[in-house]
C-alpha cells in the first residue's frame, strides 16, 4: 500500500513540474489580438501584438475557406 502510494504522489509531483515547466513557453508564444472587424467590402481586418510589443495586421475575405494574410499595419 506505501508503495502505491509512493508512486501516485511521485506522478503527481511530475504532472505539476511538467505544468510549471510548459505554461510559461506556451504564454509566450501567445499574441494579443482584436477581434476580426468587418470592414463593408467583403473582408475583415485583425490586429495583434506579440509578448515583443511588435504590431501585425490581417486581412481576410469574408468567404468560407479564405485564408488571413499578414499586411501593413498603415491606413
Amino acid at each position: 500500500m506505501f508503495r502505491k502510494v509512493q508512486t501516485m504522489v511521485a506522478a503527481m509531483i511530475l504532472a505539476a513540474v511538467a505544468a510549471s515547466t510548459l505554461a510559461p513557453g506556451a504564454a509566450l508564444a501567445k499574441a494579443s489580438c482584436t477581434d476580426w472587424m468587418d470592414q463593408g467590402d467583403g473582408t475583415s481586418w485583425a490586429e495583434c501584438v506579440g509578448d515583443d510589443g511588435v504590431q501585425h495586421c490581417y486581412v481576410i475575405n469574408n468567404a468560407p475557406g479564405s485564408v488571413a494574410r499578414e499586411v501593413s499595419c498603415s491606413g
